[in-house]
């Protein structure tokens, strides 16, 4: 019950925590067995709680033969992201500042920042070659994540919408409207979102050198605004 307290202190529901808990109790798990020793429904495990679980990485699921296992990962990342959340948030008031981030985790706080800010999105990208990382982390965590949030986006896409497990397009489920630009006229091997007073920039590619930077200046996110506006008029839509 303490344990549980203190999960709840640094932001996991109920739910969430009582789930962690049981699996670190099993060591490794199959979905049915985790909901059974957490006592909730096997919906509530499959469709709320895991998805959450899995994006904040305090979940991991690994396959073996027909079967797929879940075990519980040390909290300390987590731990170290809600304390760089704080840090963003205090950030976000003051004088135009530069924050730079590097690695697969670093590209993951960036994007976290843009459910922080809670912002609609202007985001120009290419899809192609994200990490496989990344894109789970996306697919699992991020958009759900950004439609929990209610935070709009549109995205300019240079290139194909098809990539890896991505097949992008609009869709008013995911608050999401999608037009491409043609790869040859515009290359675009990283991703530029545009929020609130904020932009930041990705290079993201499997392969490549992983950088992340957050720029918070109105007059920065203005300008950019403008070009991704200007853009958006001539792209087509998806």
């Amino acid at each position: 019950m303490e344990n549980a307290k203190v999960l709840g202190n640094i932001g996991l529901s109920e739910t969430e925590s009582r789930v962690y808990l049981a699996a670190l109790e099993l060591g490794e798990s199959l979905r049915k067995t985790l909901a059974d020793k957490a006592s909730i429904k096997r919906p509530t495990l499959y469709y709320e709680v895991l998805p959450s679980l899995l994006g904040k990485g305090l979940l991991t699921e690994t396959v073996r033969g027909k079967r797929r296992y879940l075990v519980a990962q040390d909290i300390q990342p987590f731990l170290e992201a809600k304390r760089l959340q704080r840090a963003l948030l205090a950030t976000a008031s003051t004088r135009p500042k530069l924050l730079l981030f590097e690695g697969v985790e670093g590209i993951k706080k960036v994007w976290f920042d843009h459910l922080v800010q809670r912002k609609p999105i202007l985001e120009l990208v290419g899809i192609e070659d994200i990490h496989p990382e990344l894109q789970n982390y996306l697919r699992k965590y991020y958009i759900l994540e950004r439609v929990k949030r209610k935070i709009p986006e549109k995205m300019l896409i240079s290139g194909p919408t098809v990539a890896g497990i991505f097949h992008v397009k609009s869709d008013p489920y995911e608050l999401r409207e999608v037009k491409t630009i043609d790869k040859s006229l515009f290359p675009v091997p990283l991703s530029c979102d545009i929020y609130g007073d904020n932009v930041s920039f990705t290079l993201h590619r499997k392969g490549s050198e992983m950088i992340g930077l957050i720029i918070r200046s109105k007059e920065i996110a203005t300008t950019m605004r403008s070009i991704f506006d200007y853009v958006w008029q001539s792209a087509v839509g998806k």
